[in-house]
């Protein structure tokens, strides 16, 4: 997966991932630019109530949609927070890194940049954790299994191995014991990148979209039995993880209850994870819907059959009052 997304010739980020109407996967930034102006919102808010410069800084930020959406609100309907905001990406992809350097904004390769000064303000990242690679691990009547990847005939096949230790004390430590047969995931990078986010940050918030549960729900043996791994490409969810390396995407749900604790390990307060649609809506996204389009535009956003519930957002905070 690490390969198949992130290599730097041949990766599907590399290649130019087709995101966005008509491409293989929608994000929220690219369904409506409310999203943003949302963010802005919400964002401005804690600006008024801290003083000095401020930072914005979104993590996995691509080719700057949102960023370029989320600076024109910004100035636009809170220009007093604007003047003093400094704006910075920190993006992996060198192919993104190149749209993203014609921006008036500092601009990271990797996470470690942000310790560079203490951060006052908001890390935000949308749908980053999500497509961080994963250990797949399935229940065995042997114990936990891990299915890794083979080659067989030429073509590229899962293969079972006694799971490594770590594998069975990360799920022990959510209270997790998968079922026979169950498979699930282990995002072993995601604790790790999340404690160094909340490092970063000395006042404010770190806030996070994207596709997750609980630990509970999200290992549940009747609600999801085969995992959370999949692949989209056409827009359109389904086919075989492990066929056109580098040409479809690869995604998996992210363990809430993981996150949660990696920050306060680092001393942030959190508020429960919340669905999307909620959290737009309390926020008055329908506010920047000026057309009918982009009324159902914002629909999408907020839909309880679509991203309103599947997607949800956890925000944890330093030195800032906690609800947002």
């Amino acid at each position: 997966m690490e390969a198949a997304l992130y290599d730097p010739d041949s990766g599907y980020y590399a290649r130019g991932a087709p995101i966005g109407e008509g491409g293989d996967f929608v994000t929220s930034p690219s369904v409506s630019p409310a999203f943003a102006a949302t963010i802005a919102r919400r964002f401005a808010k804690d600006g008024e109530n801290i003083e000095g410069d401020l930072d914005f800084v979104e993590v996995g930020a691509g080719e700057g949609t949102f960023l370029t959406d989320f600076a024109g609100a910004l100035a636009r309907d809170h220009p007093a927070v604007a003047s003093r905001t400094r704006l910075a990406a920190v993006e992996r992809s060198a192919a993104a890194r190149e749209e993203l350097a014609k921006l008036p904004i500092a601009l990271w390769k990797s996470v470690g940049d942000l310790s560079e000064r203490p951060i006052v303000g908001w890390i935000f990242a949308n749908e980053l954790y999500d497509a961080l690679p994963v250990a797949r691990v399935r229940g065995g009547a042997e114990g936990l299994e891990e299915l890794r990847v083979g080659l067989e005939h030429d073509r590229f096949v899962w293969t079972a191995a006694a799971a490594p230790e770590a594998w069975k004390d990360r799920l022990a430590r959510s209270g997790v014991s998968l079922a026979a047969g169950q498979i699930g995931e282990i995002r072993h990078g995601a604790a790790e990148l999340h404690r160094g986010l909340a490092r970063a940050l000395s006042r404010g918030r770190l806030v996070v979209f994207d596709y997750g549960h609980r630990a509970p729900t999200l290992y549940h043996p009747l609600a999801r039995p085969g995992g959370t791994l999949a692949v989209h490409r056409g827009g359109r969810r389904g086919g075989d993880p492990l066929e056109r390396p580098g040409e479809q995407d690869l995604t998996a749900h992210v363990d809430w209850d993981e996150l949660v604790a990696a920050g306060e390990g680092e001393g942030l307060q959190s508020d429960r994870p919340m669905r999307q649609g909620r959290f737009l809506a309390e926020s008055g996204i329908f506010d920047f819907a000026e057309s009918e389009a982009e009324k159902w535009r914002v629909y999408r956003l907020v839909d309880p059959a679509g991203m309103g519930d599947e997607i949800s957002v956890l925000v944890q905070s330093r030195g800032i009052a906690r609800r947002v």
